[in-house]
């Protein structure tokens, strides 16, 4: 049985070495599933680590290599690593049995504005609710396959009434906001209910699964058609 609470333990641990590291702490800004659910009250678990590199240069995707490697050798047995042009990429095993920890450095420019947290008096960069809301409609749009947690997201993002950051869509060449949100209303409106658990399941509570089951496909288009009629373009 998936363990979160060692995987947190894990996780937090892996955060506070690379925001205490003064060479490359500046130069990652968190974002993703797992930034929303420790410093956004996202009520969903989340298992991997990702971030931007805020300066893109080879010298500081060497660093942040080498540096990440390191700190993870202390948790566990690095699976995988990868550094390329636009990402950096590892998967730790922490322990035979449990869910790899992925931690993915993004080097593209997204355009994402972040702002400095304190977790439990580590201060951290953290993406803006802003970001985090118009990354996470991108995410969902852009992967190659659905991702359930995206959905999930969303429908969270948009019961908090949080703004989205149209910085971050004009980096993916989105000029119109409602034209956008028209997309994501169409591409939620052909995701099969069959897949609406899928890799989301153990992550959220009984209560949260029958929602997800019952309401959430229907309750997020609801959200983004009212969101996109209030737009003028």
């Amino acid at each position: 049985m998936f363990n979160k609470d060692k995987h947190k333990l894990i996780m937090t641990q892996i955060l506070k070495d690379i925001y205490s590291d003064v060479t490359i702490s500046s130069l990652l800004g968190f974002k993703g599933g797992t930034a929303a659910y420790l410093f956004y009250e996202l009520p969903r678990f989340s298992v991997d680590l990702d971030f931007d590199l805020l300066e893109n240069s080879e010298e500081n995707r060497d660093i942040i290599f080498e540096r990440i490697h390191n700190i993870l050798l202390k948790y566990g047995e690095i699976k995988d690593e990868q550094k390329k042009f636009f990402t950096v990429f590892f998967s730790l095993s922490y322990e035979i049995g449990e869910h790899q920890i992925k931690i993915e450095i993004n080097t593209r420019e997204t355009g994402a504005h972040y702002e400095m947290k304190s977790y439990f008096g580590i201060p951290m960069l953290v993406a803006t609710k802003e970001s985090m809301f118009a990354g996470k409609l991108v995410a969902m749009t852009q992967r190659k396959e659905f991702v359930s947690r995206d959905l999930y997201d969303i429908h969270f993002f948009l019961k908090q009434m949080w703004d989205i950051d149209t910085d971050v869509l004009i980096s993916y060449q989105i000029t119109s906001l409602k034209i956008y949100l028209e997309t994501c209303i169409t591409f939620i409106e052909d995701v099969s209910n069959t897949v609406l658990l899928a890799g989301l399941g153990e992550l959220i509570d009984e209560k949260a699964k029958i929602f997800v089951k019952s309401h959430l496909k229907n309750d997020t288009i609801f959200l983004l058609k009212v969101r996109a009629d209030l737009l003028k373009n």
